[in-house]
Order: structure tokens, then C-alpha cells, then sequence
């Protein structure tokens, strides 16, 4: 209280209590988030308040650089873009045609498996390998930018292509985001962002890209004068980012390394710290002095010898053992270790694994204290993050809008006609590996029978297509049927306990496979040509007979 409230409180108590209670509560608000305060333990705590894109735009290169250092020259950081690029894309995120008629589905999917394999500009990738690298160019530099090439109908029936498009993937450092100084702002109400041009309303228009690479040894002079950049239209550009986990408004994207680069440089040089002083310790020496020999009692008078001068060593190696001149006086070094190296490598490596978004067994393959509760714990999340990651960017960003292009591009081409409910299409990610399938298996067995998801939505989360694996089941089981062979993993034919699901029946398909053991008519009493094997084989005979009629009406 100061005197004031002292002066007030002498003469009227009530509102000297009114005025404490009203200096307590403001106390109480201004302090009520004690990190948004500047002071006291805030000071040393400065905070950027620029937008986003001013944020990342002068940092923006050096975090790109940086992390693909630790990428190119660290194996952790190798290791976990290995990783993350193999959960995301594996052996591609492959489409489904769902026009709903079984005859397009095959013509579409057939015309995109031929695209497949021609979908690089530069003949080396197919589209798959296109994917996982694009993949691996946003995780090291935070953004990947595919190009759409629509060539002339021509030209692509010169080169035998399925359909007149191909892709190119390019480095995001080919954007031009160089401001120049004193511009105008463009007359339609269009603005550029870090090389990204939107439009009066903030839909994105074009891209400004450099017409070489800027860390190119010939893109210098390209730079110097003359033109930068050519506008390559939004409809002709994919820009991979994940825009999911950034800032809103945020226009490029950052590296997933960002977090953890001054870990990873930080533990690199702690380990080069160790090794060095494991060197130095190493270096374990003899040294030994004689006497003047001016003072060396012979035991008989002879001339001493001239005494040898000796120089010190200059340089000391392990094992080593040296006579020092007399007089000199060696001071050895006694580093001491910089401490304990594996907890702190092992606290450094779970940081660096969580800023890769990666478990720590799967960035060191240190499996020594993981059982199968730990690591299905950590696959859960970590399987939940890489499915964000398909569902959110990859897919919506990258697979539909090409899907879309490879679509209007067959049909200009007349590879594909045109259709009122278009061409939809289902996307299908790779699928996850088990930690245990003996495990595992049950569970996805027991959930179907109860309902809590279909066969084909589990077929589906295995990652393949329901119908193509269940035309596969019929072909495979008809294979079996037609050679007599029961398998002990034909659940029509098998238990789960491993019996006979029905003996007579089993034995129908061997007889009539075989042809051996069939009763002749006469040899049968007429009351038994009516159930038993005979009936059997005379329905199985009926129905392989059906289905090969089937076959031959359908070829």
C-alpha cells in the first residue's frame, strides 16, 4: 500500500478495502499468463511477431541447405527420409477406377499402367518412382514442385505414348523469390509471394520459375541479365507442401529437419569430441632420463664420453619409449573424457527422432529394450502421422491432380471417350507391415465377423483392391478345384482346427478331378445314385462344366 491508500484507508476502511481488493485482482490479471510477460523472466525471451512468410523468407535457404547436409553427409538424417519416404509412398499410392462398369474400370487401369511406365520427361522413373521422389524432395527442402507437360498429340504418337502428358520433378529452389526493389503492383490486383503469383481473390495463378537451377555453375550468367524466369501456369504445377502443419497463409513449405538440425550437427560434433579424446588417451608413452655422464662413477679411470645432445620429441605415438636429454622436464597432458557418451546420445537421437516424426528403433535400429507392446504402441502413432500425411497431401495434392490431367489428357487424345460421370477413381497407399500377423490376423478376422468393418475394407488397409484379390481368389480356387488339390488354407475345404469341412464333398472334388474311384452305373444300387459321393460329382461335374462354358462364352 502506499500512502494514499494509507490516507484512505484512516479515514474510511470500507473503500480502503475496496481499493486493496481492486489493486489484487488487476495484479492477479496482468500476471495471469506469466509466459506472454516481458518481464521479469520474459526478458531473455525475445519473439518474432512478423507473418509467416516474412518469418521463413530470409531463413528459408539456409534451412534448406542445412538439412540437406545432414541428409547427403549424416546417416541419421539419411536414415530417416529413408524411412518416412518408404511408410508414405513405398511402392506407389496406385489408383482405382470406380466408374462402376468392369469393362471401363479394366480399359482405364489398363491405359494407366501404360502411362506408368512413361510418365518421366526424362525416361529414367516411372510415375511410382516419381512419387517417392517428389516425396524425398519435400521432406529435405519442406516442398517439391511437379511440373505437368502437355505435349502435342503429334509428338507424343511419335514417341509411343499412351497418352500426351508427362511429369518432371523439380527442386522448390527453382522458384524465383526475388522481390525486385520499387516494382508497381500489377494493374489486375495479382500478387507475388516467394515466386508464387496469386490472383486478385488469393487463388494461385502461376508459378515464376528460374530457367536454371541457381546453384548451377552456367545459371550465374543466365541470372545476371536478361530473363529470369518463364510464369508456368497454376493447372501445369503441383507444389507438394504440408500445408496441413503450418502457419495459415503460410506459401512455402519448411523442412522436416528444421527442429533438429542444431541436434544433429551438435551430436556429430560430440562424437568427433569423443573419438579425439579416445585417441589422446590412447597415446600411453615411456620416457626415461640417464645421468650427466660427467657424474657416472666407471669404476676405473677412462675419458668420459662427449655427452649426446638429445632433442624432445615433437611428436608422440602409442607405445612409444624416449630418452629425454638430462635437465629436460616433461609435463604430461591428462585430458579428461567429455563424459558420459551414450545417455547423452541416446537423449540427443530420441529428439532428432521426433523431429524426423519417426520412432527411435526405426531411426537407429536399436531394437535391445523393444518388445511388442512398445513397438505397436510407436507404429500406431507413427502409422497415424504417415496417413495424415497420404490423405492430406499427398493424395489430394499430387496423385488426384494428376489423375485428373493423365484423364482429360486420354480423352483429347481419344484413347478414352468421354463420359457423363466422368472417370471417378479411389487411391489406394501402400500397406503396413505387421508387427505380428500372429497377432494381428485374428484381430482383423474377429472385426470383420462382428462387423465393424467389411472384407473389402480390410482387403483395402492390407493395400490391394478388393475386386482384382477377389477375382484372384475365384481363379486360384477354380485352379485348385479342376487339379483335385485341397490345400490346408481353403477354408472351404478346411477347418481352422484342420478337419474336413465336409468328407463327402472333399472326396467329390478329388474323384472328379481324377477320374479314379467312380462307381460305374451298374455297380451302384439305385437307392445310393441319388446322395453320397456320386451326387457330389454329378453337381461338381454340372458346375465345372457351367463355369467352363462361361470362360469360353466370355473369350
Amino acid at each position: 500500500m502506499n500512502w494514499i491508500d494509507r490516507a484512505v484507508a484512516a479515514v474510511s476502511p470500507h473503500r480502503g478495502l475496496e481499493r486493496a481488493r481492486a489493486r489484487a485482482q488487476l495484479h492477479r490479471q496482468i500476471r495471469a499468463f506469466e509466459a506472454g510477460q516481458p518481464a521479469p523472466r520474459g526478458r531473455d525471451w525475445p519473439a518474432s511477431a512478423r507473418g509467416p512468410n516474412a518469418e521463413l523468407g530470409p531463413a528459408l535457404r539456409y534451412l534448406r541447405r542445412r538439412s540437406r547436409e545432414v541428409i547427403r553427409d549424416g546417416s541419421y538424417g539419411a536414415r530417416a527420409v529413408q524411412i518416412r519416404v518408404a511408410h508414405e509412398i513405398g511402392y506407389g499410392i496406385a489408383p482405382r477406377s470406380k466408374t462402376g462398369d468392369a469393362a471401363t474400370d479394366k480399359t482405364v487401369l489398363a491405359l494407366w499402367d501404360r502411362f506408368v511406365a512413361q510418365s518421366d520427361i526424362s525416361g529414367r522413373l516411372n510415375l511410382y518412382g516419381q512419387q517417392a521422389l517428389a516425396a524425398r524432395t519435400r521432406l529435405e527442402a519442406g516442398e517439391a514442385l511437379v511440373r505437368l507437360i502437355r505435349l502435342p498429340g503429334a509428338e507424343a504418337r511419335q514417341l509411343g505414348l499412351a497418352v500426351p502428358l508427362q511429369l518432371e520433378v523439380l527442386e522448390p529452389d527453382l522458384l524465383d523469390d526475388a522481390t525486385p526493389l520499387f516494382a508497381e503492383p500489377p494493374a489486375d490486383g495479382s500478387r507475388v509471394v516467394d515466386g508464387v503469383v496469386f490472383d486478385r481473390r488469393g487463388r494461385r495463378a502461376g508459378y515464376r520459375l528460374l530457367r536454371r537451377h541457381p546453384g548451377e555453375s552456367a545459371a550465374a550468367a543466365d541470372l545476371a541479365g536478361g530473363v529470369r524466369h518463364d510464369t508456368i501456369p497454376a493447372a501445369d504445377m503441383i507444389h507438394l507442401v504440408r500445408a496441413h502443419a503450418q502457419r495459415a497463409g503460410q506459401v512455402r513449405g519448411v523442412p522436416d529437419a528444421a527442429t533438429v538440425l542444431l541436434r544433429l550437427r551438435r551430436l556429430e560434433e560430440y562424437e568427433e569430441t569423443a573419438v579425439e579424446q579416445a585417441k589422446v588417451q590412447a597415446l600411453v608413452g615411456v620416457f626415461t632420463t640417464t645421468p650427466n655422464p660427467m657424474e657416472m662413477d666407471f669404476g676405473q679411470e677412462a675419458a668420459p664420453a662427449e655427452p649426446q645432445e638429445r632433442a624432445v620429441p615433437a611428436e608422440v605415438w602409442p607405445g612409444m619409449v624416449a630418452n629425454l636429454p638430462v635437465g629436460s622436464d616433461v609435463k604430461f597432458l591428462e585430458p579428461s573424457g567429455p563424459g558420459p557418451f551414450e545417455p547423452f546420445a541416446l537423449h540427443e537421437l530420441m529428439a532428432i527422432a521426433s523431429g524426423f516424426r519417426v520412432t527411435y528403433d526405426q531411426l537407429t535400429g536399436d531394437l535391445r529394450q523393444a518388445n511388442y507392446s512398445s513397438l505397436r504402441a510407436g507404429k500406431i502413432e507413427f502409422r497415424r502421422d504417415v496417413e495424415q500425411d497420404q490423405w492430406l497431401m499427398h493424395i489430394p495434392m499430387m496423385c488426384q491432380p494428376i489423375w485428373d490431367a493423365f484423364i482429360q489428357a486420354a480423352i483429347l487424345f481419344g484413347a478414352l471417350p468421354e463420359r457423363e460421370g466422368g472417370y471417378p477413381v479411389e487411391w489406394s497407399p501402400p500397406r503396413a507391415e505387421m508387427v505380428d500377423p500372429t497377432r494381428e490376423i485374428p484381430a482383423m478376422v474377429a472385426s470383420v465377423r462382428a462387423g465393424f468393418e467389411t472384407w473389402p475394407q480390410a482387403v483395402t488397409s492390407m493395400g490391394y483392391d478388393p475386386q482384382a484379390q477377389a477375382d484372384e481368389i475365384a481363379d486360384a480356387n477354380a485352379m485348385l478345384d479342376d487339379r483335385g488339390i485341397i490345400l490346408d488354407s481353403d477354408p472351404r475345404r478346411i477347418t481352422n482346427a484342420g478337419g474336413a469341412q465336409n468328407p463327402a464333398q472333399n472326396a467329390a472334388v478329388e474323384i472328379a478331378a481324377t477320374g479314379a474311384a467312380i462307381p460305374r452305373p451298374g455297380a451302384v444300387p439305385p437307392e445310393e445314385r441319388d446322395d453320397g459321393p456320386v451326387s457330389w460329382v454329378r453337381h461338381y461335374l454340372a458346375r465345372r462344366g457351367d463355369r467352363r462354358a462361361a470362360r469360353k462364352t466370355a473369350a
